[in-house]
């Protein structure tokens, strides 16, 4: 090519086409020059090598026109390569760069991984552009790009569910090192198992990929470790100030046996490690126990006044088995301690006073009706009625005298004898 650029040179042609040659032949060094200096960058330049071989062929046949635009097709391809390889290889050094710090997280990067198989296939595989078939460096670069863009957004999820794995560990272990338990290895096992198996789960989530059901769980888990250790210290608090009623209970002469034990029962939950059942054991004792003086003294006093009420009655000749049995349970029931049930039994006592005050009032309403009955009678010529007024009136000294069983015997013979009188028929005309 030397010898026939220095004929070219030589042989006389006209001042245009030596111009040209002269630019093709510098645009041919120009673009060799430039792809050996971009081959140390590794790029892929055999496109715009291609190109050069074409610009020589076309300058020896002295085409120098296409011969430059060949060379200059030469450089702006190896500039546009290069760019492009560099943009590829920035892409791509930053994933694996990711890839990296997913792997420090735990995190599974086959997918990840792919993809950079992936682009290196895409840029062996080529694609043609304007005529000329180059490495694939763009579409390469927006896959791998993409990966890392999803990758970053991944581990930024992942590093928020580690750190909230991580929070929430701390929440168990500031729960299981709760100072008060009696047996602290019993409570850490009690209230811990369940809670580890759950940052487990949460651990494997994140391991298998769901970064977001990672983070709820220990979301969760953080918030039911704080909630239980809060639990834990208003049930021992609680279990304290109902200890300390039922002494005072006590020294009025309340039975407190049964809610003393139900509160071993709840420290002994709690101590456990099952603090939700104690602490609502814990609850229901202090409510029970902040009532059971007032139940204490109301089924005591409702107890007295029954008795002395029943005692009236009976002086009156009222006498009750129902009565007799809902009292004799009511006393049972004080001395046992269950005031609740003593009430129930007071209520049914109090039910047989109120039938028995029904029926007193049903017996002198019936000998009122009775007396007026009579009364419209006087004078009607009837030979027994004094006998009925005698009858009557033994019934209201009965009445009057608590008899009442007597009374309405006797209500009822009278009545009995002036129905009849009513209904006989009258002397024949």
């Amino acid at each position: 090519m030397a010898a026939n650029m220095g004929q070219t040179k030589n042989s006389g042609v006209g001042f245009l086409k030596a111009t040209k040659a002269r630019h093709a032949e510098e645009a041919i060094g120009q673009s060799e020059g430039l792809v050996t200096v971009l081959r140390l960058t590794q790029a892929d330049l055999k496109p715009a090598e291609d190109s050069i071989r074409i610009a020589k062929h076309l300058f020896d046949a002295h085409q120098y026109a296409k011969a430059f635009y060949a060379a200059k097709r030469a450089e702006t391809l190896a500039l546009s390569l290069d760019e492009r390889f560099n943009g590829y290889t920035k892409a791509a050094k930053a994933l694996r760069s990711r890839i990296e710090a997913m792997r420090h997280l735990g995190l599974v990067t086959e997918t990840i991984e792919g993809v950079v198989r992936r682009a290196e296939e895409k840029i062996l595989a080529g694609a043609w552009e304007n005529g000329t078939f180059v490495p694939n460096y763009l579409e390469a670069r927006v896959l791998v790009e993409r990966a890392e863009h999803d990758g970053r957004i991944f581990q930024e999820k992942a590093e928020r569910a580690s750190n909230a794995i991580f929070t929430a560990e701390l929440a168990i272990e500031r729960l299981v090192e709760t100072q008060g338990p009696a047996d602290p290895i019993a409570f850490a096992n009690g209230v811990g198992a369940p809670l580890e198996a759950a940052r487990q789960d949460a651990t494997r989530e994140l391991a298998v990929g769901n970064a977001l059901g990672a983070a709820l769980i220990a979301r969760d888990l953080e918030a039911k470790a704080s909630f239980l250790r809060t639990r834990f210290g208003e049930a021992t608090k609680n279990l304290e100030a109902t200890e300390a009623q039922l002494t005072e209970l006590r020294g009025e002469g309340i039975l407190t046996d049964r809610h003393e034990g139900q509160i071993k029962m709840a420290r002994d939950l709690l101590g456990k490690g099952f603090i939700e059942p104690g602490s609502a054991m814990a609850t229901r004792l202090a409510r029970e126990v902040k009532s059971l003086g007032d139940m204490y003294r109301k089924a005591t006093t409702g107890l007295a006044d029954a008795e002395v009420l029943y005692s009236r009655l009976q002086r009156e000749g009222f006498q009750s088995y129902d009565a007799d049995v809902a009292l004799r349970d009511a006393r049972r029931a004080v001395r046992e301690g269950n005031y609740a049930r003593a009430k129930e039994h007071l209520e049914r006592a109090l039910q047989a006073f109120l039938r028995r005050t029904n029926a007193k009032q049903a017996l002198a309403k019936a000998i009122l009706e009775t007396q007026t009955r009579i009364k419209l009678l006087q004078g009607s010529g009837l030979s027994f009625l004094p006998d009925i007024q005698d009858v009557l009136g033994r019934a209201e000294r009965e009445f009057a005298g608590g008899n009442y069983a007597g009374s309405s015997e006797d209500l009822r013979l009278a009545t009995v004898l002036l129905d009849q009188a009513t209904r006989a028929p009258g002397p024949k005309k």
